[in-house]
């Protein structure tokens, strides 16, 4: 018997169509169900959007009922407050924070300012006054701090164990601050070497001409130093008043002169 032909099948042409076919199968992107999680997602968010913004704009929790100062021991809380420019009843994250301490940075007592929110209803503001390490008399009592800012005293501020500089009025020292801050300078060192020297010391006597030169509380005697050597001509001082009967006769000398290398030379008043 003859045997039946079979027909031949291109086995790429097969898998061609069955490719076309799983092609053909594959469902329509973006699906129903896709928008529709999109959708849903939308809403959900313009929804919270709307209720944030009603929160922070409208809703009575959020508003400023309280603002507390802290930190300020010389000017009023009441100035304070004037100055900020902020009033009761606005919503507290609609108050431009870094503008209200830009405000407060214009009150040249201030050297520093601080200021956040703290939920539901307060404003914190935290304030760094010049603190005077220094003052001087020109018609008026003026304070000193330690970067050479001349302001007149508030009323709050305790001078009488600060030493007192002059030689130079307010108007020459606002012109060329180049003395005072020789005398800060002095100061400065004086308490780093020994800080109790500073409670023996009354004046720091500045002018153009020369360094500053100190007074002492006890008998009035004045202190002279040599610039370039002034860390070893305080420590001498500081030695040299250790010396009990040296602070004993205080009242008797006149000078005390730290401007030599190899001595210190004390004059007694005649």
């Amino acid at each position: 018997p003859m045997e039946k032909k079979q027909s031949y099948q291109n086995p790429y042409r097969r898998q061609y169509r069955m490719v076309n076919r799983d092609k053909k199968e594959k469902p329509p992107f973006p699906s129903p169900q896709f928008l529709l999680a999109v959708f849903v997602l939308a809403i959900i968010g313009i929804g919270f959007y709307k209720f944030a913004d009603y929160m922070i704009t409208k809703s009575p929790m959020f508003r400023l009922r309280q603002i507390r100062v802290s930190n300020n021991h010389y000017l009023p809380e009441a100035q304070i407050l004037r100055s900020s420019g902020v009033a009761p009843g606005t919503p507290l994250f609609r108050i431009p924070v870094d503008s209200v301490a830009m405000r407060l940075l214009q009150n040249p007592y201030l050297e520093g300012v601080s200021v956040s929110r703290s939920l539901p209803s307060t404003l914190l503001i935290s304030v760094q006054e010049r603190v005077p390490v220094a003052y001087l008399i020109d018609r008026r009592v003026y304070m000193v701090d330690h970067s050479g800012k001349i302001l007149i005293k508030k009323p709050a501020m305790q001078l009488k164990n600060l030493p007192l500089i002059t030689g130079l009025s307010v108007k020459e020292l606002l012109k060329n601050r180049t003395p005072l801050l020789d005398a800060l300078d002095l100061l400065k060192k004086i308490n780093e070497v020994d800080h109790t020297l500073l409670t023996l010391i009354s004046e720091v006597h500045i002018d153009h001409n020369s360094n500053p030169c100190l007074f002492l509380v006890r008998g009035g005697a004045r202190v002279e130093f040599k610039k370039n050597t002034i860390y070893k001509n305080i420590y001498l001082l500081s030695e040299l008043f250790k010396n009990a009967a040296l602070l004993n006769q205080l009242e008797q000398i006149k000078k005390i002169d730290l401007k030599f290398s190899d001595r210190v030379v004390i004059s007694k008043k005649s």
